[in-house]
């Protein structure tokens, strides 16, 4: 346990610094297994940090135990057992490096989990181990291999009788297909595993393959259709008890709503605001308070423009999201502005514009620096703002956005007159 221990203490240090360390030393004065460990720290670092940082520190102490686990079992003579134990350390091993982005980890440990499935022979595992193997080829972007994995499963399943993987199998069809630009083969794939799914009264089921039609209709533009479909997968991913999935489908539908500027975009991200913080999602949270702060900073309530902003730019320092603090930080200074607190707006979008800077985040900068020739422009400094203009001139012509850099030369032309 010293050398795995000293495993788990390195991982809270270098994820969570001295807190990290603090947390180490709450539980090794208790006699705890490996599980137990798992299950304290995630509480912990859910309360303080929030679900999504609990969920990648927990991945990389599960990987210890998972990895100790297998080497464990290499060692002991085969039997249907031990066949069967590799195969669920395989799977969740798999799983683990997939969501630590540890890709070609997650594909070896895929492949021997088809190998032991295959040698067992259990054509259950078979499909299964198929399936885990596909939904990696679709982050790699393989289509022709999730194609075929998604063939066979189909396959096997109507051999076995088995409707549900079946389901999955067709449903792995309709998002190649769709991946491929074929979207009408997309969506009837998708609508007969979804029949699948509604006939077996799986919630969850139904509700990963309404969030693909919503992203099917979303990329061609169609939003008021895709908003539909999201609708019915934060539903039934709330009937299924999966308040993570539910809150991000509404948080894409407020933002959806906002951008296309239609009705309800204020009170769907309430929504997401309240349940994300009741959950610890707290970089939900702060997304939805950043898309409110801009929406009532377009409506002229500078106020609550701020209060919204400022709320945002807490939440993303509590997660580490630099990126979400650049854009709290652009409303804030933006939300300032428009209260007359010219000095302070002026200083916070200096802060903003040095993180999108250090990101690479062209289009953010370009928009902070017009945002901060705005203020400078009104405080009399009439150097530094042409010098800005000229700074997201030159960026917005780099990306090629006719609109920005049309009006830009509009304001340099008439500060020269």
């Amino acid at each position: 346990m010293k050398e795995t221990g000293e495993q788990i203490k390195e991982i809270l240090e270098v994820e969570l610094g001295g807190r990290g360390s603090e947390i180490f030393e709450e539980f090794l004065k208790e006699e705890l297994d490996k599980r137990e460990i798992e299950d304290i720290v995630f509480e912990k670092v859910k309360a303080e940090f929030g679900f999504e940082r609990a969920e990648e520190v927990i991945d990389k102490i599960k990987k210890i135990r998972l990895s100790e686990e297998l080497e464990e079992l290499h060692k002991k003579s085969e039997s249907k057992i031990q066949y069967r134990s590799r195969y669920e350390v395989l799977k969740e091993l798999g799983n683990v490096c997939l969501n630590l982005n540890q890709l070609e980890e997650a594909k070896n440990y895929f492949d021997e989990m088809v190998k032991v499935s295959e040698e067992f022979g259990k054509k259950e595992m078979i499909i299964d181990s198929l399936k885990s193997e596909a939904e990696l080829y679709l982050v790699l972007n393989e289509l022709n291999r999730v194609e075929e994995n998604a063939r066979e499963i189909i396959e096997l399943s109507r051999e076995s009788d088995d409707r549900v993987m079946e389901g999955e199998g067709i449903k792995l069809a309709g998002i190649v297909a769709w991946r491929k630009d074929d979207h009408q083969e997309g969506i009837n794939y998708l609508n007969d595993s979804l029949e699948i799914f509604k006939e077996e009264g799986l919630k969850e089921k139904t509700a990963s393959v309404y969030r693909e039609l919503g992203d099917l209709h979303v990329s061609l533009g169609d939003y008021e259709e895709g908003v539909r479909y999201y609708k019915k997968a934060a539903e039934d991913f709330g009937e299924a008890g999966m308040s993570y999935e539910r809150v991000n489908m509404l948080l894409e539908i407020g933002i959806i709503l906002s951008e296309t500027e239609k009705e309800g975009a204020i009170e769907c991200l309430d929504i997401v605001e309240n349940e994300a913080l009741e959950n610890s999602f707290f970089d939900f949270a702060g997304w939805s308070s950043l898309n409110l702060g801009e929406i009532f900073l377009e409506k002229g309530r500078c106020e609550k423009a701020e209060k919204k902003s400022m709320k945002a730019l807490e939440l993303f320092e509590i997660v580490g999201d630099t990126h979400g603090e650049g854009g709290a930080k652009l409303t804030l200074g933006r939300s300032m502005a428009c209260k007359g607190e010219l000095l302070e707006a002026r200083n916070i979008l200096k802060s903003a514009l040095k993180i999108f800077r250090k990101l690479g985040l062209s289009e953010s900068e370009a928009e902070t620096c017009y945002r901060l020739a705005e203020v400078q422009k009104e405080k009399g400094e009439s150097d530094r703002a042409k010098a800005n203009l000229e700074e997201a001139l030159k960026i917005y012509d780099s990306l090629d956005m006719p609109e920005m850099k049309e009006k830009i030369e509009e304001e340099l032309a008439d500060s020269t007159k």
